[in-house]
């Protein structure tokens, strides 16, 4: 195997890890949210309900933060995939 298909393939890799934890991280804001507050009230949203303690609890809010870095960081893993891909092409 060459250099481009194991750096790409691990950073792809890393993108997926990361992308199931924040998919795992938002699904547990969405066991925090406020008393009354339903599923759609929250999940179709145009802001997202992000930031929002009139909707989620404390704990809620946390596991949303978190889910965002888990996002951004598997975004970020895909994009370096991509240009090591591209970088390291023969």
């Amino acid at each position: 195997m060459n250099a481009q298909i194991i750096c790409s393939a691990g950073l792809g890799l890393a993108g997926v890890v990361a992308a199931t934890l924040a998919v795992r991280s938002e699904r547990r804001m969405q066991r925090h949210r406020q008393p009354g507050v339903g599923y759609a009230a929250v999940t179709l949203r145009r802001d997202g309900g992000w930031r929002r303690a009139d909707l989620f609890t404390a704990e809620g809010l946390r596991h949303q933060a978190q889910a965002a870095r888990f996002g951004f960081a598997a975004l970020v893993c895909w994009v370096l995939a991509l240009v090591v891909w591209v970088v390291l092409a023969p």
